[in-house]
């Protein structure tokens, strides 16, 4: 399925995996130009060229602020061919990046864009939360930067947030790593690792066809005032699909428990997820 912006996931764990092996440097300056530039989501396409920052801050806009003008530089730097191969050499086959972002020859068809599924997104955050993706020290700071999400419209916009983007006055005991995505044509996507005092887990969502805040034509400020942001319209949702019995709509989703070992790729309706016969499904509580 079409990802929206929730390719920027894999783009930054291209983007570490080249600081591990010494092409990049955190600290290396980058220059935002007319190159780079991109309508959407962020403020770089709103600033001058020219404007000077460091990679991680051009990943910290990229993830925090879902800049769509930061994500470009970010791809520019790991190269587009890198972020694909890096996924396939993680396992995550159904995730492919194919045009940088703005790129006119998509139109609006967003899977002409990027692709994955949610398994696949899952298995990512899966990775990043065991800090297993690339060096334990890069995937602590990946997880750091997506704690800072500006954005909670997704998979966990019903939480007790705080004025400080917080859920608790300790931010090392409950916190919530995520990223989310959404386009014209009704596509919302969501993946996040959720940690809380009984432990972590991982989950990714991925709908299409609906109607809710930043998804379609009309989103207006009725259309934002909508309970529901997944509400899918006639569903391209493709099977399988979930009923959660907190939100009724069908989306196609994975979660994982980040501290079993009962994880498992056999088959399950939801791709990779908790084997329903171990306790830890308890744990998680989702």
């Amino acid at each position: 399925m079409p990802t929206a912006s929730l390719i920027k996931a894999p783009v930054l764990t291209t983007l570490y995996q080249a600081v591990q092996e010494g092409r990049l440097n955190l600290e290396d300056r980058v220059t935002y130009g007319e190159q780079h530039r991109v309508l959407g989501s962020g403020v770089l396409a709103r600033l001058s060229y020219g404007v000077e920052m460091s990679v991680r801050d051009a990943a910290m806009l990229m993830m925090i602020i879902s800049d769509n003008s930061a994500t470009n530089m970010c791809i520019d730097l790991v190269g587009l061919d890198n972020v694909n191969a890096l996924m396939h050499r993680l396992g995550l086959k159904d995730t492919r990046l194919f045009l940088r972002l703005g790129d006119r020859s998509a139109g609006l068809d967003a899977r002409k864009m990027s692709v994955s599924s949610a398994s696949d997104i899952c298995a990512l955050f899966g990775m990043i939360g065991r800090h297993e993706a690339v060096s334990p020290d890069a995937s602590e700071d990946m997880l750091r930067i997506m704690r800072r999400s500006d954005y909670r419209h997704e998979l966990s916009r019903n939480l007790p947030w705080n004025e400080m983007n917080m859920l608790d006055e300790d931010p090392k005991q409950a916190w919530v790593a995520e990223k989310g995505g959404s386009f014209l044509n009704g596509v919302r996507t969501g993946a996040a690792v959720m940690k809380g005092p009984s432990g972590s887990f991982a989950m990714a969502a991925f709908c299409e066809g609906g109607t809710g805040p930043g998804t379609g034509p009309g989103t207006g400020p009725q259309r934002r005032r909508q309970r529901h942001p997944w509400r899918p319209r006639q569903g391209r949702l493709e099977s399988p699909r979930l009923v959660s019995a907190r939100c009724p709509v069908p989306v196609r989703t994975a979660l994982l428990d980040l501290s079993c070992k009962c994880v498992r790729a056999a088959p399950y309706p939801y791709g990779q997820a908790l084997d329903l016969s171990c306790r830890c499904r308890l744990r998680a509580q989702f």
